[in-house]
């Protein structure tokens, strides 16, 4: 494990700690303030290890402590209070903000160690974020392309068509949501789209990897053979309740490559989480660079989603070399 990664979940779970303390504290001065019998009582309540070691009857501290707890209870409701109103409110219930529970990990840690590999990961993509709203299907008017099944196709339609199912699917999303293979020539807009739904999955709260496949796959390459313990790139990317990789199909294919593909697309199937995958070539083009065992999960358990148009950023190109003469 990266230790700056589990440093940064330890010092997010001591922070959370601490403010559970502080927020405590503020309503005990709270009520303190507003309700002055509840305040005697809790000065009571504070006395109970003195009293103890004072030699008071354990049993009888007990009883009185029960009793006072109640008439608490019964002041903070009579003046509007929820009966809980000073009890330490953690975070995390189970490790009471520690990060551990029961000599392990708490889940609450496990989280924020996974949250901040991704947020680690993603750093090192520099990640560009888009939106739905900068998607412009002004692009594709007038088009006419060969689908993968040699038909005629209306670039606009079928773009449209494209744009909202890619909405449907970012609001909608959860961690059993379908994968989704994008797949057609370079600069029709797979890249922009695939970065929509990240932008919107990001803002629901869930933890997301997009990285380009030979920057990912190098990186795995890398800690594998180096047998870097301290980075576990690979164990995030297939824990990820989103994962997006772009651009398959240039990386260097290797026989480890091949196997990393397989690792990732099989491994994410069997754990129920949703991937997307975008790839600049024709469903032809994947079946003779991949093995069938491959090809056949992204196009039998993904739902594949051609894109077909000119290249967007050409036609960018040539408005902008147009416009320096007007």
């Amino acid at each position: 494990m990266n230790q700056q990664v589990f440093q940064d979940a330890m010092n997010a779970v001591s922070a959370r700690r601490v403010r559970a303390k502080a927020e405590n504290e503020r309503r005990y001065q709270e009520i303190n303030d507003k309700i002055p019998a509840l305040a005697e009582v809790n000065y009571q309540l504070a006395q109970t290890a003195a009293r103890i070691l004072a030699g008071e009857d354990i049993e009888t501290v007990k009883r009185q402590n029960l009793q006072a707890q109640r008439y608490a209870a019964q002041l903070l409701e009579n003046h509007g209070y929820p009966a809980d109103y000073l009890d330490m409110h953690y975070t995390c219930e189970k490790c009471q903000d520690t990060g551990f529970f029961e000599g392990r990990y708490c889940s609450c840690l496990e989280k924020l160690i996974s949250a901040f590999s991704i947020e680690h990961i993603n750093q090192t993509t520099k990640l560009q974020l888009k939106s739905f709203e900068q998607f412009s299907l002004e692009y594709y008017k007038g088009i006419i392309k060969q689908n993968d099944k040699k038909q005629n196709v209306n670039c606009y339609e079928k773009m449209a068509e494209n744009l909202n199912f890619c909405r449907q699917y970012a609001s909608n999303f959860s961690t059993h949501s379908p994968s989704l293979l994008f797949y057609g020539r370079a600069g029709v807009g797979k890249t922009h789209l695939s970065l929509s739904i990240v932008t919107e999955v990001l803002s629901q709260g869930y933890q997301v990897i997009y990285d380009s496949v030979c920057d990912l796959f190098s990186r795995i390459e890398q800690e594998h053979f180096q047998h870097d313990k301290s980075a576990d790139t690979l164990e995030n990317v297939l824990n990820a309740e989103l994962l997006v990789l772009d651009d398959l199909g240039t990386e260097f294919q290797t026989t480890f490559t091949d196997s990393v593909v397989y690792n990732i697309i099989n491994t994410r199937i069997n754990r129920n989480l949703p991937t997307i995958i975008t790839a600049n070539m024709s469903s032809d083009a994947m079946a003779e660079m991949y093995s069938p065992r491959i090809v056949s999960r992204l196009f039998a358990v993904y739902r594949p989603m051609q894109f077909i148009g000119e290249d967007i950023r050409m036609m960018k190109k040539k408005q902008n070399a147009g416009s320096q003469y007007l």
